[in-house]
C-alpha cells in the first residue's frame, strides 16, 4: 500500500471532524449527490432501483430499502468492478482453505481485494474494495486507533492482529514504524497464547472472546490499546482486558466500516463517510439502514442492516457531532421471541441476557439458545451447583424485565462445550422461528 495515500486519507479523515450536526448534514449531502451520480452510471443494479422506484438521484434517501440478500442476488451488476459472484466466492474461499490471504483478484478497473463474513446469519457475505478504497479505510482506521492520532504514525507500534481471515485489507496499514502480524485464529489456543506473548504487542486488535479466552490463559501484556473488533464488546469483557490497557471497539461488518472511538473512547458512527437512517425496533432500539458515501467499488445505497443499536442520547464530551453509539444490543435474527404472561410473544434482545448473565459470579462463559416456541437453553462454563442456579435465576429476572414469562419456559442448563478454532462468538441465539408471524407462539 502507497504509504503516501495511506496518509492522504488520514490527513482528510482529520478534516471532517464536524462540530455542528448542520455542518455534517450538509457535507453528507454534498457527497451524496456526486457518489450517487457516479455510482448510478456505473452499476445497473443501482441505477434499476432508482428506475423501479421512480426516483431521481437527487432524492437517494427516500430509496427503499435493500438487504444482504438481494445484494448478492445482483451481486454481478451491482459492483462496478466486473466481478461476478462465483469469481469472489471461488477467490476468498481458496484464500481461507490455503490461508494465503495476498493474492487480489485482477479485473477490468485494477485488481481488488476480495473478502468473505463469517456467515454466522446462514449466509455468507463478500466485500470488495479497490487499493484507494484500502488506502482511505487504512488512514481512517490509523488516525482513529493509534495514539496520538495523525502524531501516532510517526511513532513505533507492534501491532497484533488476531483474525479469523488475514485480507489485503488489513495489511495496508504496514508502515516503516507500524510493525504488523496476523495471528490465525484457525491455531490451536495455547500455540496462539505463545505467540501473542512473545511478539509483545503495543496495540492488539481481535474478538474480543478470543482476546477474553487469552486473558484466561494467563497472557500478560502492557499494551497502549485493545481494540474489539468482529463481536459484540460485553461489560465483562471489557473490564477484564482493561488488565492489558485501555479498552476501545470498531463496529464494522462486511457493509463498510461503520463506528470508530473517539479520543474520549466513545463508539461514534463513521458519519463523516457513511449516512445512517435509523428505523426504530422499540426498546429504545434502532437498525441502521446505511448509504457509504465512499465506496465505488461495490457501492452501498439505502442497505438495511440486521443489528440492533442504542444510541447515547447525549452529546459525546470530545465534540463531535457524529452520534455515539451506547451499545450494540445485537443482530435482529439472534433477538429471543419469547410467551409473555397472556401467550403473546415478545421480544427480548440479546444485551438483556447479556447484561444478567455477566454478573454471575464464577461464571466465565456462556451462550443462550432459543430452540422452540418455548424452549430456552443456556450452556454455561462452569456448569455446576455453585453457578447454574444463580444463572438461572439471573435469565428469568432478565425476561421478567423484559415482559416475559419464565413460567411459561422450558428452561435447561448445561455445560457449554469448547468453542471451534475461528469460530464467531454469539452468546445469544435463536434458531426458532415462529411460522405464523411474531405474534403466534
Amino acid at each position: 500500500m502507497n504509504a503516501l495515500a495511506v496518509l492522504l486519507g488520514a490527513l482528510d479523515d482529520a478534516r471532517l471532524t464536524f462540530r455542528t450536526r448542520p455542518a455534517l448534514d450538509a457535507h453528507q449531502e454534498r457527497l451524496g449527490r456526486a457518489h450517487l451520480r457516479w455510482v448510478a452510471a456505473h452499476s445497473p443494479a443501482v441505477a434499476a432501483r432508482f428506475r423501479e422506484a421512480d426516483l431521481p438521484l437527487a432524492r437517494w434517501r427516500e430509496l427503499p430499502p435493500t438487504t444482504k440478500a438481494a445484494m448478492l442476488a445482483t451481486f454481478g451488476t451491482l459492483n462496478t468492478a466486473g466481478v461476478t459472484l462465483e469469481d469472489a466466492l471461488a477467490v476468498g474461499r481458496h484464500a481461507e482453505r490455503t490461508r494465503d490471504f495476498t493474492p487480489a483478484l485482477p479485473t477490468p478497473r485494477g485488481p481488488v481485494t476480495v473478502g468473505l463474513s463469517t456467515g454466522t446469519s446462514g449466509t455468507q457475505g463478500v466485500f470488495l474494495v479497490s487499493p484507494a478504497e484500502q488506502a482511505r479505510w487504512a488512514g481512517t482506521v490509523l488516525r482513529a486507533l493509534l495514539p496520538g492520532g495523525l502524531l501516532g504514525l510517526t511513532r513505533r507500534h507492534r501491532v497484533a492482529f488476531l483474525l479469523r481471515a488475514d485480507s489485503a485489507l488489513y495489511r495496508s496499514v504496514q508502515r516503516a514504524a507500524l510493525h504488523f502480524a496476523f495471528f490465525d485464529l484457525l491455531r490451536p489456543l495455547p500455540d496462539l497464547t505463545q505467540a501473542v506473548q512473545a511478539f509483545a504487542p503495543t496495540l492488539i486488535v481481535g474478538p474480543p472472546g478470543v482476546l477474553r479466552a487469552l486473558h484466561r490463559q494467563g497472557v500478560r501484556l502492557n499494551v497502549q490499546r485493545v481494540i474489539s473488533v468482529a463481536e459484540v464488546l460485553d461489560p465483562d469483557d471489557e473490564e477484564a482486558l482493561r488488565a492489558w490497557g485501555p479498552v476501545v471497539q470498531v463496529y464494522q461488518a462486511t457493509e463498510g466500516l461503520l463506528a470508530l472511538p473517539c479520543p474520549h473512547g466513545q463508539l461514534h458512527l463513521n458519519e463523516a463517510h457513511v449516512h445512517f437512517d435509523l428505523e426504530p425496533l422499540g426498546d429504545g432500539l434502532v437498525r441502521p439502514v446505511i448509504t457509504d458515501l465512499r465506496r465505488r467499488t461495490q457501492p452501498f445505497i439505502r442497505h438495511r442492516l440486521d443489528d440492533a443499536l442504542r444510541l447515547h442520547p447525549d452529546p459525546c464530551a470530545c465534540g463531535r457531532a457524529a452520534r455515539r453509539v451506547q451499545a450494540i444490543a445485537g443482530r435482529q435474527d439472534d433477538a429471543l421471541l419469547l410467551p409473555a404472561p397472556g401467550g403473546a410473544l415478545v421480544t427480548v434482545w440479546p444485551d438483556f441476557l447479556r447484561g444478567a448473565l455477566a454478573g454471575v459470579p464464577g461464571l466465565r462463559e456462556y451462550r443462550a439458545e432459543q430452540t422452540g416456541p418455548r424452549d430456552l437453553t443456556l450452556l454455561l462454563d462452569p456448569a455446576g451447583p455453585a453457578v447454574t442456579p444463580a444463572a438461572v435465576r439471573a435469565v428469568q429476572g432478565a425476561l421478567r424485565r423484559s415482559g416475559a414469562d419464565p413460567e411459561l419456559l422450558t428452561l435447561s442448563a448445561r455445560s457449554l462445550p469448547p468453542p471451534a478454532p475461528g469460530v464467531k462468538r454469539r452468546r445469544v441465539t435463536r434458531s426458532w422461528t415462529p411460522h405464523g408471524g411474531p405474534n403466534d407462539p
